[in-house]
């Protein structure tokens, strides 16, 4: 259980040291663990029905390592991109990647111009891999953001195809030490800030490797996630795939309710991730027709609040499992909480290494069942955002905890409690969207004299999170809501789109220093 320590006024989880070094370099745990059992089953291709075993994942991943370096050129600290969906070939690419210590930038196969333009231009990776289907957009991205890159197709193009060739030095290989793992970054993913556009997050080595103090490989579990390595989740459960010895389904296909439980009943799927909005729709689905999925023994949830109404009945569909609910953050690499033990709406206990706070905005560090911003602070440290020295500053208190943004209490028993955000980035189905990204493409419009973007839920459950534009027309204009819609749902991605509507005012509230309250903003919208 979490223990309070008064003097600190400080949470931690247990003491508990990992049952793998994470002093070492991930891609030398990786190739040890899959060593360990080379006939065992670990990756099912769901579309096109190939198999791989550990060992074949293995050799994938060190013949992958030496054509990224002989063929392509990559070395140690090169940035490599992957604008990709979840086809099986990413897990090699990907490993391939941490043995020879190039970092690696996860991006969304969905993802449009303006969103590579500027997350592509962060890091300027020096490889890129995408889909046939997001080829064009991938290259007209690196020409906008001016930098060059090698860009590999993974859609059996020749490039792809010369990745897997075999190679002289496959049968002596041993995967190298990269460095202090505590220092050295194995991936970025995406996160974000209260305002402006996404960060580009560093995770180490030792991130990766660390929060996975439960290693077994001797049972026959089958995992599903529909998550992209754009998403921590992905990462967190390709990990405790491979870690533990279960068999992954990947599928290149996107998340339905009626495919997820298709899969899940066709592999006899034992454990599952879905963010809230999806295990909605599965439980729909499986309710109209009267379904269970026995199979399953663990669902994890999270990067939103799940009500403990749909937990319930998501509960009530698994005769032999149930819905673990964690609270976690890119910035940490792992799940910092967990509900081991349920207690309604809680998100759990403190997972062993995890320290917490609760502080008020001036910094004061505050008691059981008392409400203020969450202080989070691993084991192994954040090391920060790619080229964004300031914001990582900003992120951090001066002994290292990470403000998290998100408001909440401990009860009395240890259990934590998440009860708003201080964030102003909204959620959608996983997605997190910038409201000023969304502002400025408002204001391009003639007509538009103010404009700001407010969440609003959504009307029917899991309740998730609408972007909604508060607008105030210029003086004589008649722009309409559908000349706001025509004109931003041009230019941004499905999931961007302003479904929570459009509403005119006739002015904004502002704070002291003549910013827009947002807030204050939200009130304005009818009830």
């Amino acid at each position: 259980m979490s223990h309070f320590d008064p003097t600190s006024r400080t949470w931690f989880g247990p003491r508990q040291p990992p049952v793998i070094n994470p002093a070492a370099s991930i891609g030398q745990v990786i190739v040890n663990i899959l060593e360990r059992t080379p006939d065992k089953l670990i990756q099912i291709d769901a579309d096109t029905g190939e198999e791989y075993t550990c060992d074949k994942l293995r050799l994938q991943m060190i013949r992958a390592a030496l054509n990224l370096a002989q063929t392509f050129k990559i070395s140690k600290g090169d940035m490599v991109c992957m604008v990709v969906d979840n086809r099986s070939c990413v897990t090699s690419i990907l490993f391939g990647c941490f043995l020879i210590g190039a970092p690696v930038h996860t991006l969304d196969a969905s993802f449009q111009e303006s969103d590579l333009v500027h997350l592509m231009g962060i890091t300027k990776p020096k490889l890129v891999f995408c889909t046939e289907q997001s080829l064009s957009t991938v290259q007209s991205s690196i020409k906008l953001a001016k930098f060059e890159a090698q860009v590999v197709v993974l859609d059996g193009s020749d490039k792809q195809m010369r990745l897997f060739e075999p190679h002289d030095g496959e049968k002596l290989y041993r995967p190298p030490y990269i460095g202090d793992s505590d220092r050295t970054t194995a991936v970025v993913v995406c996160s974000s800030g209260t305002t402006g556009l996404p960060k580009a997050v560093c995770l180490t080595h030792a991130q990766l490797i660390a929060p996975y103090t439960m290693i077994s490989h001797m049972g026959s579990n089958t995992m599903l996630c529909f998550s992209s390595l754009y998403w921590i989740s992905a990462f967190q459960m390709l990990l405790l795939t491979v870690f533990n010895g279960f068999k992954r389904v990947t599928t290149s296909r996107p998340f339905s309710p009626a495919y997820a439980c298709e899969l899940v009943m066709k592999y006899e799927v034992t454990n599952a991730f879905v963010p809230p909005p999806m295990l909605a729709d599965i439980v729909q689905y499986c309710e109209v027709r009267q379904l269970a999925l026995p199979t399953l023994k663990t669902v994890g949830c999270g990067g939103s609040s799940l009500p403990d109404a749909l937990k319930q009945r998501a509960n009530a569909l698994m005769p032999n499992g149930r819905v673990y609910v964690g609270y976690a953050m890119s910035e940490t690499g792992g799940i910092m909480a967990l509900d081991l033990f349920q207690k309604p709406n809680s998100v759990g206990i403190l997972m062993p290494n995890v320290s917490m706070r609760i502080a008020t905005d001036d910094g004061t560090l505050l008691g059981p069942d008392e409400e203020g911003e969450i202080l989070i602070r691993y084991i192994h440290p954040f090391v920060g955002y790619y080229g964004n020295e300031e914001a990582t500053r900003a992120l951090l208190t001066e002994d290292g905890f990470i403000r998290t943004g998100d408001v909440g209490y401990f009860d009395k028993t240890g259990f934590l409690f998440i009860t708003d955000r201080k964030k102003e980035m909204i959620r959608y189905r996983g997605y997190q969207i910038a409201p000023a990204q969304l502002e400025a493409l408002l204001m391009e419009i003639p007509g538009v004299g103010q404009a700001v973007v407010v969440a609003v839920p959504e009307e029917k459950p899991p309740h998730v999170d609408l972007p909604a534009a508060l607008v105030v027309r210029s003086t004589g204009s008649k722009v309409s809501e559908h000349d706001i819609l025509e004109h931003v749902h041009a230019k941004v991605p499905d999931y961007k789109r302003l479904r929570g509507g459009v509403f005119f005012v006739d002015s904004l509230p502002r704070t002291a220093n003549g910013k827009c309250n947002r807030r204050e903003a939200k009130k304005l919208l009818p009830v």
